[in-house]
């Protein structure tokens, strides 16, 4: 049986006002399904990897809806339980120039997968055909219930010899600004983790990691190390990002790997944003490609970062560019030698 990639994580539904309106203004909504465990899975789908979503749906016509574009995506829903009545949802409203993108929550709490509990999941069927497990650190933030399902996995998995890859994506306000509480709940998972996706914020601020360092390239390559041997992680990667005038940014990736010790950065792409929500899903996609099947660890943060920069170029939350797009653009860049 081949093994599979998978992620748990929620499902939630994107309703965006169109042409940069704000709600108030608008009489039609774009909907679509996004989350960070679907972005990540529809990308990796995308470069012939096998993959499937771990979550809960409602019975109705929204869950049924939900799964149908899941499908679309190439991700396997053999995993999607279905039971209760509702699906979060976030409203977009698209910023334009000074005025900044709002993101509004709805039915988040109250939605299948928040309210979903241990014995909603058969893990012995899950872990049968799973190669790598994905989890998100916004997963931690949502609910006590869920932070416990999501490290009871991510434990059971790693005593099986499941690769374990934690994104941090620590967001303070889904804390309540708690640090400290947050603090713990991330060392627990990290202590499963074999591949992390982190800045050197969360290094310092969070981890409370120690650097004399100020420059940030000097920063990650003093805590990222740290990192790997306090939490014997294999794999640390993430972006640096410097955001331009009128929607520029300039982007470029970095990757330490303990075996045998390396810190890599990427070439930088100067770019600009037509949709910000999902790149780092598109970046995090492009590392595990490369560890899966053997990239160089160049090739890996190189194919990466291209996979990042262009999602930030694609409509919507969830990458859809395929490794011969990648190639292309890294190749049309021609600043490196890739392998194949």
């Amino acid at each position: 049986m081949d093994k599979k990639i998978k992620a748990f994580g929620e499902v939630m539904m994107r309703l965006e006002v169109p042409n940069s309106l704000k709600l108030e203004q608008s009489h039609t909504l774009n909907v679509s399904y996004s989350g960070t465990g679907v972005n990540v899975l529809s990308a990796l789908s995308k470069y012939g990897h096998q993959t499937s979503l771990i979550t809960k749906l409602p019975y109705n016509s929204l869950g049924h809806a939900a799964i149908s574009y899941i499908r679309s995506l190439g991700i396997s829903t053999e995993d999607i339980i279905q039971g209760g009545e509702y699906l979060g949802m976030y409203f977009l409203e698209k910023g334009f120039s000074v005025r900044p993108t709002q993101v509004t929550y709805s039915n988040r709490k109250e939605s299948s997968f928040c309210t979903s509990a241990m014995t909603d999941y058969n893990l012995e069927t899950v872990f049968k055909d799973t190669k790598v497990i994905h989890f998100c650190g916004i997963t931690l933030a949502i609910s006590e219930q869920i932070r416990s399902i999501a490290l009871q996995i991510a434990k059971r998995a790693k005593q099986l010899g499941i690769t374990i890859i934690f994104d941090c994506n620590y967001r303070p306000k889904l804390w309540e600004h708690q640090k400290e509480f947050a603090k713990q709940y991330y060392e627990e998972m990290l202590q499963w983790t074999d591949i992390c996706f982190m800045t050197e914020k969360d290094a310092l601020y969070l981890l409370e990691i120690e650097t004399t360092e100020k420059e940030q390239k000097k920063q990650l390559e003093s805590l990222l190390p740290k990192v790997a041997e306090k939490y014997q992680i294999e794999t640390i990667a993430g972006t640096i990002r410097e955001n331009k005038a009128e929607g520029a940014q300039v982007i470029q990736g970095f990757m330490y790997s303990c075996s045998p010790s390396s810190f890599i950065y990427s070439r930088s792409y100067h770019h600009h944003i037509l949709d910000r929500i999902g790149a780092g899903d598109g970046f995090a996609s492009g590392i595990i490609h490369g560890i899966m099947n053997h990239f160089s660890v160049n090739d890996t943060i190189e194919f990466a970062t291209a996979s990042g920069v262009l999602a930030h170029t694609t409509y919507g939350d969830v990458p859809i560019c395929s490794t011969k797009e990648v190639w292309s653009l890294l190749n049309k860049e021609n600043r490196a030698n890739i392998e194949r």
